[in-house]
């Protein structure tokens, strides 16, 4: 089979999603082996999540320097060397170190891998950035389930292996089927692009309160199942895996649902069906009824974020970077704020009772989608009724 450049994007998304669906599942041990409570596990989610956008907000500054495929080949080894540091953690403190590392070259192998994939959609000339997305969110999936049971089982540093074959493919794909972007590269360097920054500004809380979402979901669903019954240990990578798996198949038929309804009016209704998830683990169900809830969640967050990414940068296609970087910036304090705010709830109220804070989340993110929405219109001259669409 020949190596495209679609095909060494979709790898390069598989091996994030095996990286990080492989630590959610090794999280309930790790806990365990660094001593952190809930509390602790909501403070370090937070500055994990500072390092995440951190990384993505200097995505300008580091794209005028270096391109997409130089990026990608220097930070999957990195990201898959911090995974595996992360793992070694037996203190807070270790815990901490190691878990932002990760999340610093995660950020950054976000923000890449998506300006490269919104290069191959364009190329294309065709929807396609939902397909990468429903790799990433599979490969998650069946990671954390795989990495909860191989913990359980064979110890927590085996739940490295199902990764390593994915990240070395995609090394060798980026590095055969990636271009180099000089001509891009010069151009971020002396052009000055106006950016419209009140649009990306709320698309970015958006991003910022979805991906809370998300992370209450992957963070937490494992040690909610695994608190509710401590004898299925070996299956509370469940929550994560039915999550990814069924978020996963929304963005696989997501590219065409784009073309016929446009990004704006699927993120809203993804946002109501993601509520109707959170609601019903808000009153506590049973494990069985939990994971249909993690199921109903995933078929509901699974468009926002590749919806969202995507039309940010197509507003400004000669400065994708920059565009992903600002919005990126932006959605932090939601999602820099929320895992400390989960981590006192869990510990104080219980882990169900994280989930009614995630549901409050998502009614404040309809309204911005819909001032999304009005803002666009307002820039395109059209009525506000009409619902802006990029594809």
């Amino acid at each position: 089979m020949k190596i495209t450049p679609r095909v060494a994007i979709t790898l390069t998304f598989i091996a994030f999603g095996m990286v990080f669906g492989g630590q959610v599942g090794a999280f309930p041990a790790l806990k365990l082996q660094a001593s952190v409570n809930d509390f602790d596990f909501g403070v370090l989610s937070m500055f994990a999540a500072v390092a995440t956008i951190v990384a993505m907000s200097l995505g300008g500054y580091i794209n005028s320097r270096f391109d997409h495929r130089s990026m990608l080949l220097f930070i999957l080894p990195a990201i898959f060397i911090g995974f595996v540091l992360t793992l070694t953690a037996h203190s807070f403190w270790a815990m901490g170190v190691t878990w932002v590392a990760l999340n610093f070259c995660g950020g950054t192998m976000d923000l890449f891998m998506n300006a490269e994939a919104g290069i191959v959609e364009q190329n294309l000339k065709t929807p396609v950035y939902s397909s990468f997305h429903a790799a990433v969110l599979y490969a998650m999936g069946g990671a954390g389930f795989m990495s909860g049971y191989i913990t359980e089982h064979f110890g927590i540093m085996c739940s490295i292996v199902p990764a390593v074959p994915f990240v070395g493919a995609a090394i060798y794909a980026v590095y055969k089927a990636i271009p180099h972007h000089v001509s891009q590269l010069q151009s971020t360097r002396k052009l000055k692009v106006a950016l419209p920054i009140k649009i990306l500004v709320l698309i970015g809380t958006v991003l910022g309160l979805d991906v809370a979402a998300e992370l209450t979901c992957i963070q937490w669903s494992g040690q909610l199942l695994d608190h509710m019954r401590p004898d299925l240990a070996a299956y509370s990578g469940l929550g994560v895996g039915f999550y990814g798996l069924c978020t996963g198949t929304t963005r696989l038929f997501g590219d065409g649902l784009r073309s016929r309804f446009g990004d704006i009016p699927l993120v809203i209704v993804s946002l109501l069906v993601g509520l109707v998830g959170f609601t019903v683990l808000s009153f506590q169900p049973n494990f069985e009824f939990s994971v249909a809830a993690f199921a109903i969640t995933g078929f509901g967050l699974g468009l926002i974020f590749p919806c969202m990414f995507s039309l940010a940068g197509h507003l400004v296609p000669q400065a994708r970077a920059a565009a992903l970087g600002l919005a990126s910036m932006i959605s932090g304090p939601p999602r820099i704020l929320l895992p400390l705010v989960l981590g006192w709830i869990a510990q104080t109220h219980g882990l169900s009772s994280i989930y009614v804070a995630a549901a409050a989340g998502l009614v404040v993110a309809i309204g911005f989608t819909w001032w999304v929405a009005l803002e666009m219109a307002k820039q395109r001259g059209a009525p506000a009724s009409q619902h802006p669409s990029h594809s």
